[in-house]
């Protein structure tokens, strides 16, 4: 194989999270005195850090922003990180990925210790070397998280490093940091092919499976 890390994102490429944040994120609009969330504006609050999305679909400052995420992450910590599902094969990519002996790894911009405890709910933290998220300020961007993975796993060799996500974020995190990208469209940020070229990267994939073939994996029997 060509690469022997592969950092994955968390939200729209490993599960697919999108009613515990749609319904949160609505729940605390309505709390802070914001109108409902349409649909959409509901679904632009999957990927990108929540403190952006407060401001831009609700019109918050920074600070009433910040107090909104609060609220946000308490109701996800309660009942966000249930409301989610594994995307099919996840399970059977990543035992093939360590059958390999790849090094595995997230990097995603949901806080660190509720990615730990979703992953954990869903048994797949056993299938990961290290796995960051952001800390309680959202000082951290996708590329510094991507940074962080690789220093602890110990990678130096940036060629042999490719990260798999489904936003803009995503790919953009991959170039400053100049590893290479692998954009998913059965997520939430890229909504075709077409789309996802518009971003550097060296696959686009349409499913789970598709990455069997690019990584030439042997397909395992579905858990």
């Amino acid at each position: 194989m060509k690469y022997s890390t592969i950092i994955f994102d968390l939200d729209g490429t490993l599960l697919d999270t999108a009613q515990g944040i749609m319904i949160g994120a609505n729940h605390t609009a309505i709390l802070m005195g914001a109108p409902e969330l349409t649909v959409q504006q509901q679904r632009r609050f999957i990927g990108p850090p929540p403190v952006e999305s407060f401001m831009r679909e609700c019109g918050f400052n920074e600070e009433k922003a910040r107090e909104a995420v609060k609220i946000y992450r308490s109701r996800y910590k309660e009942k966000g990180k249930f409301e989610a599902k594994q995307y099919s094969y996840i399970k059977e990519l990543l035992f093939s990925l360590k059958e390999k002996k790849c090094n595995t790894a997230v990097a995603t911009l949901k806080r660190d210790d509720l990615a730990k405890e979703i992953l954990e709910n869903f048994e797949l933290s056993k299938h990961f070397d290290v796995i960051f998220g952001v800390d309680d300020a959202d000082t951290l961007s996708k590329s510094d998280l991507i940074l962080m993975c690789l220093e602890e796993i110990g990678q130096n060799d940036l060629s042999k490093v490719v990260l798999i996500g489904d936003s803009m974020h995503d790919a953009i995190g991959a170039e400053k940091v100049g590893i290479d990208f692998i954009a998913v469209t059965y997520g939430y940020g890229f909504e075709s092919k077409v789309d996802a070229d518009k971003c550097k990267n060296v696959y686009v994939t349409e499913s789970v499976e598709e990455l069997f073939d690019f990584f030439e994996l042997k397909q395992k029997i579905k858990y």
